[in-house]
């Protein structure tokens, strides 16, 4: 059980005995709305199946007969037919009674069906369970739609893959005559029903429908079903729905018809009925084919889960390997002691979980008798999961390694335990990669140990004490064994008592400590079973030499195995006897011995020293042939065999295992060995050791096995060379090594410069991609910054090489924080791609940038990495409130706005309003609730559904809010000392308590009204602070005082005592899960830190703190003051590591990411999104004192103010691409040139700080058209000389006086229009007079937009929804009739118009649409032959080959004339030409930074005629040359997928000056 889970019944039991049924609403006759789920079967699900009703019927209704309850076929019927016993059934049900006023469309109903099934608690987001949608009439529609918008809308494909099968009653696919009949009965009433209209036949709806749903449903299974019996509508009788609007005429579909008229296609009296029979029929034999599928793909479905899993958990080698190697040098019959133990039966038996500790002396079988254990428990059937940690391996001596293992094998065991952590894996891919606090919060805390499963599991985990940092795992180990029914045993040369500290009250531990006359008969046994191999002449002599090392063995395993191996290399009675003389007791005189053996060899000493030095110092075992080359390297002399080398010169220490890996025999070798003055000759020095692999992999990784392309083709045939073994080990270990050698070292140093400055180290940053572990080059940073740290100390930080490491040591985090996502894509486009947009100071940029016909990236100013990745600016705004999720963060304003953001992209995504100043808020546990707090008020939203669910009036104001585990309470501590408790799932208070109420007398009158507060719920503590008071800690799950703390001496018992020190400004709690820390900002600097388990005062350090913010994995602490300086300490020991100091005015608030790796910051009108490099933490299990000595050592940075850089609000280019032109905020419009970026000069001003919103430029006359925000029109003519351009002549200037959407100017500049949201007036300029010529009135116009035709340039284009209209130039007459071009295809009425693009010379006409809702909808890009567009034209279609396009634009930038240009959602730029063949592939080029376009502001990018890229970063502009000059030619199916898969398609890539 939880704490929090705890927390929900304490308050339960303390304020409610018992919640009171609630009972059902009486539901409408017709049923309810929404997903209802009528049956779930107890076994194994084979189907879901979902039925949807039609117009004007109900869920429940529309499946019954005459009313009949018996008769509701999907809930009384087949849950009870055999043939749907293993099938969910649901029914949905939607508002469409049309007799009455609605506003809902089909759309609508669908987007509802949608959303329901995703968000269904009895479906599995992500099981491959199929699902089988049953529609009648509109129902059939409603379906359609919604499997359209799961194949389009993101976040739906898992549903649009479980859709396999739909089942039409009578759909109108294209409408019935009879909906427009309706339409006029109807129209003699008042309001509008749209439902209504889109059944209309050929309607936009279901045109739209139709056109799009083909090319998603050929591998779907359909099913239509026709009426054939007349309906009575009251004025007359006919069928429906006629045949031939009811069946789709695919080749997948299946057709029949029922003998029943339209309303009973879907009602039957019984289940002898022939259309019932008919019907059942086909849905029993579709899902029965599910059976038959996935019980023959069954083994194919396992394997494919298994590969996903380990994909996701990094899991290349199967723990079952582990376990057998160990458990096959178990002697059969041994380790019985320890199942006999009666402290083991209660163990394993006992009713309450406990930890079994199990402690003994090294080398006496620890590691064996754990896998007896883990037979012993499987021969019982008992669910058993294991781990052994080995010190030698990196990849098996981690916290880190160890928890995913874990999660691994009991995903595999449950399977509702497998499809928890699959969930939890697909919402962050790289989990596995996260340190080990984010793994056990997200997998376990949050996954794992909320599953409730029904018996006892076991953990048995050997070498706790070979676990880096193996005290950070007992509080783990605690927590599960609390947490669920989870009985751990656990081996360590360390008895519990050193780890007692560690403890928890809660848990029972049963330790035993292993002595040695225990394992004797064991090692009788090992000697009995090798006693043919002991060198003697008779059974007796054997039989009294096996007593001898019996008892020498002080129950050492190992000795025996060394004395053995001794034993096997004599043959004469006196050479046995003195062996057994010789031979120390002592595994360390042992050691001594056999090195003294070696030492007298004649040969092979020094390849000998080299294994040992490799077997030793490697990061992990290397196997025989990765050895093989590292030591011929290392050497310089070439090797016959691994295998007999180590046979003949070191075999009593090193062995080669069943996996032909080299280890070390014992982990108390390799401890001897690398004890100073050990041994003469084979003695090995750690630092010397390392340097010897270091230098090995690196004299590897500078040669040209690792050589980067020699020539500019970047296919993937040639980038994936042949390569040997060694490769893997080299490029992951390298640096490994460097944190571990001499830093003063010159030659490493100058090693590592050279393959630092050589393109090797591209080629190696390309290969760690492809294995899509990114974590390998943040480790290689803090290696190579901890190198010159500890390098500082002794010699001069100056000097070429040493500013290349240093380089290098910023570059490769921010390669990975910047360029990730694209590295794991696409691992060449380190090549050339990458470096051109690295800043110019950057080694990546100076070194691999500069080539004349690669990339070019010009006109930006910064020299360095920025710090800051994005800002948020809303100028009428005052932010108040900052809230972070899992995939979002919200902002609240003074104003009772909540703006919701993407927390990747930093695009808005919602808007809600709370209706008064937002003054707290707070993300619920799932993520999908949000509570926000004001002055009176408190809301939550549902912000999946985008719906505000409930609304919680308060008298006093709430200083912090929290939530338990699951959302089912939300907690509100008030300032007048009261603990608010609200139930989420009832919308009710559920308790309401004073904690000060059982203080007496002083103390009661000392805590009076609060000014802050902040909640712990893995703790349950609510910690209050009171102005110049101690700080009280409320205990929330006994309802009773914790303690008091003061900054000098922490706990306090005078409670209520008035400290002389300065007050709590600011306090919050260690986030991380087990933390028990507590730190706070005081008035007078000072910053505390509590440790709230133990009451004593942990560090103190002057910070001037005004906000405090924790990282989610506890281990850094943010503080931001009021100069606006933000400071990032380490948690633990409040170090400094970073400080940006700003001179804008004081933080408000701070938050942390959801990954630890951004801080987010809200000051005045401004949430700026902070990402720096020193938040990327090397995890401390993988921490050397070097390093942590390193990443402590602050460093601070300067950020600008932003209110000084007016930013650029438009764009404009010259046709000819010479220059082009910026409009700003502050009203300025600037030029530049277009070769180098560079601003050229201030052009024109329109008022003072009055933003300019759309300029417009016709070169065929200069003639150069602005507009601001106030509605100024302003027109000049430019005019050019040898000194430069120049607005030469004023020749318009107007202010209109409504909002102006656009202004453009016909070709030679005679013809002006400006376009408002009132109307369209066609102006006459000339240098000497303006006059209107036109005007046309726009009532409630929606979106629109106007062009030239590209064909006839007299004429003007306007598209409005989804007509067309064409205009003269000269007149502004309309050429086209009143209903215009009907545009057909998937043009909705939800969508709107954003661009119009001429493209490929004129001939074609590309449109982006954009869903209305939202400032940030989803684009789709539509294709049109320019001549299409005509006076005689009456409807015009999208050209089919392009339709592929039309959902992969992000934003449409432009034409150069032969190519079209766009944004791709995956943040590569991309465009298609005319030759384009219509196979749904496009060409990407490039991609830009996350940072570029982490920015809620609109994009402004285009493009010139010299296909150059001008892109608007805030106030400045990039120029992007040659960047369409590479490309990357690929399907794009390909663009985007998951880089965690395996299996993703990367296509090859091209450079300029490639013959191809």
């Amino acid at each position: 059980m939880s704490n929090s889970s705890s927390l929900s019944r304490s308050f339960f039991s303390r304020t409610l005995t018992k919640r009171e049924e609630i009972a059902e609403a009486s539901q409408n006759a017709k049923g309810p709305l929404g997903l209802t789920t009528l049956y779930v079967p107890a076994a194994i699900t084979a189907a879901d199946l979902v039925f949807v009703h039609g117009l004007g019927g109900g869920s429940r209704s529309t499946w019954t007969k005459n009313g009949e309850p018996s008769s509701y076929w999907p809930e009384e019927w087949l849950p009870n037919d055999p043939g749907f016993r293993d099938v969910s059934i649901h029914s949905f049900g939607y508002d469409s009674n049309w007799d009455k006023e609605s506003s809902l469309n089909i759309h609508d109903f669908s987007k509802s069906l949608l959303a329901s099934i995703h968000d269904c608690p009895s479906m599995s987001r992500t099981s491959n369970i199929p699902l089988v949608l049953v529609g009648h009439s509109m129902g059939g529609l409603v379906i359609k739609r919604a499997y359209i918008l799961a194949q389009q809308k993101e976040g739906f494909a898992s549903t649009a893959r479980r859709i396999q099968a739909i089942f039409f009653l009578a759909t109108p696919h294209r409408g019935a005559d009879l909906a427009q009949l309706l339409t006029k009965i109807l129209n003699v009433a008042s309001g509008q029903r749209p439902f209504v209209a889109d059944l209309h036949r050929n309607s936009l709806a279901t045109q739209s429908i139709n056109d799009e749903f083909p090319q998603y449903s050929q591998d779907l299974q359909l099913f239509s079903f026709y009426e054939t019996l007349p309906t009575s509508y009251g004025v007359g009788k006919s069928l429906v729905v006629d045949k031939d609007l009811a069946i789709l005429n695919y080749v997948n579909e299946r057709t029949a018809y029922l003998n029943a008229n339209h309303r009973d296609v879907c009602k039957y009296a019984n289940q002898s009925d022939p259309n019932y029979k008919t019907v059942r029929n086909a849905l029993a034999s579709t899902i029965d084919s599910f059976r038959t599928r996935q019980t023959v793909s069954r083994r194919e479905l396992d394997r494919e889960q298994r590969r996903r899993l380990d994909t996701y958990l990094r899991i290349t080698d199967a723990p079952e390997d582990d376990f057998m190697d160990i458990d096959s040098m178990r002697t059969a019959g041994s380790c019985q002691w320890l199942l006999q133990k009666k402290s083991f039966l209660e163990w394993r038996d006992s009713a309450n979980t406990t930890m079994y500790w199990i402690s003994a002396k090294p080398a006496t079988g620890k590691t064996v008798t754990s896998g007896k254990v883990i037979n012993h428990l499987r021969d019982l059937n008992r669910d058993c999961a294991f781990y052994f940690f080995n010190h030698g391996d990196r990849g098996k001596s981690t916290i880190q390694s160890f928890l995913l293992s874990i999660a691994w094998q009991m995903a595999f065991i449950h399977t509702e335990i497998f499809h928890v952590v699959l969930e939890v894996c697909e919402k962050d891919e790289d989990l596995s990669q996260a340190n080990y606090r984010t793994i056990w919060r997200k997998l376990f805390i949050e996954g794992i140990l909320q599953v409730r499963l029904a018996r006892a599991q076991y953990w048995v985990i050997d070498g706790l004490d070979e676990c880096r940092n193996n005290p950070d795992i007992v509080p783990l180990l605690y927590k599960t064994v609390e947490s669920c029914a989870v009985r751990i045993l656990l081996t360590s040369r360390e008895p519990l008592e050193s780890h007692w500290q560690s403890g928890h009250p809660r848990v029972r531990v049963i330790s035993e400590v292993i002595a040695p006359n225990e394992t004797s008969d064991d090692i009788a046994l090992h000697l009995k079973a090798h006693m043919d191999h002991l060198p003697s002449v008779n059974s007796e002599a054997r039989r009294i030499m096996s007593d001898k090392i019996l008892a020498k063995s002080a129950g050492c395993f190992l000795w025996v195995k060394l004395i053995l191996q001794e034993l096997g290399r004599v043959h004469t009675s006196v050479e046995i006897d003195q062996v057994l003389e010789d031979v120390p007791s002592d595994i360390r005189d042992m050691y001594s011995r056999i090195l003294d053996g070696m030492s007298a060899a004649p040969y092979g000493k020094v390849l000998a020293k080299a294994i040992l030095i490799w077997a030793v110092c490697s990061t992990r075992p290397l196997t025989t042939e990765e050895l093989l080359h590292a030591l011929q390297i290392d050497i310089k002399d070439s090797i016959d065999s691994v295998e007999r080398s180590i046979t003949s010169s070191c075999s009593q220490l090193v062995y080669v295992d069943s996996h032909s890996r080299v280890q070390i025999i014992h982990q108390t070798a390799r401890g001897y060995l690398l004890e100073p003055n050990v041994h003469p000759e084979f003695g090995i020095d750690r630092k010397v050791g390392h340097k010897r692999l270091a230098l090995s992999c690196l004299h590897y990784l500078n040669g040209n096995e690792m050589k980067g392309p020699r020539h500019r083709k970047l296919s993937f045939s040639n980038l994936v060379k042949e390569r040997c073994p060694f490769v893997a080990y080299a490029s992951h270990s390298l640096f490994d090594h460097i944190a571990q050698v001499d830093a003063t070292d010159e030659e490493v140093l100058s090693a590592l410069a050279k393959f630092l400055s050589s393109s090797n180290v591209l080629a190696w940053i390309e290969y760690i991609a492809r294995s899509s572990d990114l974590t390998l080059l943040i480790q290689a940073a803090k290696a190579l910054r901890s190198f010159l740290h500890r390098r500082a100390k002794s010699l001069s930080p100056l000097g070429k090489d040493i500013a290349l490491l240093d380089s290098w040591a910023t570059d490769l985090l921010r390669l990975v924080t910047k360029f990730g996502r694209e590295l794991l894509y696409s691992p060449p486009s380190v090549f050339h791609l990458i470096p051109p947009f690295c800043p110019p100071e950057s080694a990546p940029r100076r070194l691999f940038a500069a080539s004349t016909r690669g990339i070019a990236v010009l006109g930006l100013s910064a020299t360095e990495w920025d710090d800051c990745a994005s800002t948020i600016f809303e100028s009428n705004e005052q932010f108040t409130a900052l809230a972070c999720s899992e995939r979002r963060f919200a902002i609240g304003t003074s104003s009772g706005k909540i703006m919701i953001y993407n927390a990747a992209t930093c695009q808005e995504t919602q808007r809600l309003h709370h209706c008064e100043p937002v003054r707290l808020l707070h993300f619920g546990n799932t993520s999908k609730i949000l509570v926000a707090a004001g002055a009176r008020t408190i809301r939550t939203w549902d912000l999946t559904a985008d719906q505000n669910v409930w609304e919680f009036k308060t008298t006093q104001l709430c200083m912090s809010l929290a939530t338990t585990e699951e959302d089912e309470l939300l907690l509100g501590a008030l300032k007048n000392n009261n603990l608010a408790v609200w139930d989420l799932a009832l919308g009710t208070l559920r308790d309401y308590s004073n904690w000060t109420e059982d203080l007496e007398g002083q103390q009661a009158q000392t805590y009076r009204r609060p000014i802050a507060a902040a909640f712990c719920m893995n703790s349950n503590l609510l910690a209050v602070v009171y102005r110049g008071q101690d700080i009280l800690l409320w205990d929330l799950e006994r309802d009773a005082l914790y303690d008091t703390y003061n900054k000098m001496n922490g706990a306090s018992p005078m409670l209520g005592r008035r400290p002389a020190d300065a007050g709590v400004i600011a306090l919050t709690f260690n986030r991380a899960p087990g933390a028990n820390a507590l730190a706070a900002a005081y008035s007078d600097g000072d910053l505390v830190l509590f440790d709230t388990s133990d009451g004593y005062v942990k560090a103190l350090v002057a910070a001037n703190a005004q906000s405090l913010a924790s990282s989610r994995d506890g281990r850094t602490l943010a503080s931001g003051d009021g100069s606006g300086k933000l400071q990032i300490f380490d948690f633990e020991t409040l170090k400094l590591l970073y400080c940006i100091q700003s001179i804008e005015y004081g933080i408000k608030e701070l938050q942390f990411s959801s990954d630890n790796l951004q801080i987010l910051d809200i000051r005045g009108s401004r949430c700026r999104i902070w990402d720096p490099i020193v938040l990327v933490r090397q995890d401390a299990e993988d921490e050397t004192s070097d390093v942590v000595s390193l990443s402590t050592a602050p460093r601070e940075v300067q950020s600008e103010r932003m209110e000084d850089m007016p930013m650029i609000t438009a764009l404009t280019c010259h046709e000819a691409g010479e220059v082009f032109f910026s409009g700003r905020e502050d009203g300025s419009i600037h030029m530049y040139e277009s070769r180098s970026g560079k601003h050229m000069q201030r052009l024109l001003n329109h008022a003072e700080h009055v933003p300019i919103v759309n300029l417009y430029l016709d070169d065929e006359s200069d003639t150069f058209c602005s507009t601001d925000s106030s509605s100024r029109v302003m027109v000049h003519r430019l005019a050019r000389s040898p000194q430069g351009w120049s607005a030469a002549a004023r020749i318009f200037d107007h202010r209109i006086g409504v909002s102006v959407n656009q202004v453009l100017c016909n070709r030679g500049g005679t013809r002006l229009l400006v376009s408002s949201t009132t109307s369209d007036t066609l102006w006459s300029i000339t240098t000497d007079n303006s006059s209107i010529i036109s005007t046309i009135a726009r009532d409630d116009r929606g979106a629109y937009r106007w062009t030239t035709h590209p064909m006839y340039k007299d004429q003007l284009l306007l598209i409005v929804g989804n007509v067309a209209h064409l205009y003269d130039w000269l007149t502004l007459s309309r050429l086209t009739n009143n209903e215009g071009i009907l545009l057909e295809g998937s043009v909705l009425p939800e969508l709107m118009i954003q661009s119009i693009t001429p493209c490929f010379n004129g001939n074609v006409i590309a449109t982006a649409f954009k869903e209305s809702l939202g400032r940030r909808g989803k684009s789709k890009l539509l294709l049109w032959n320019s001549s299409d567009f005509n006076a005689q034209a009456r409807s015009c279609v999208p050209v089919p080959k392009y339709h592929y396009l039309s959902d992969q634009v992000q934003v449409l930038i432009g034409s150069d004339g032969q190519k079209l240009v766009f944004l791709h959602g995956s943040r590569w730029v991309c465009s298609v030409d005319a030759q384009a063949t219509g196979i749904e592939h496009f060409i990407r080029h490039f991609f830009f930074p996350a940072d570029w376009l982490s920015t809620d502001a609109p994009l402004i990018i285009k493009i010139t005629r010299r296909s150059d890229i001008i892109f608007a970063m805030r106030d400045e502009i990039a120029v992007i040359k040659r960047g369409l000059e590479i490309s990357e030619r690929g399907l794009d199916g390909g663009v985007g997928k998951s880089t965690s898969l395996t299996d993703v398609r990367r296509p090859s890539l091209q450079v300029p000056g490639d013959a191809r």
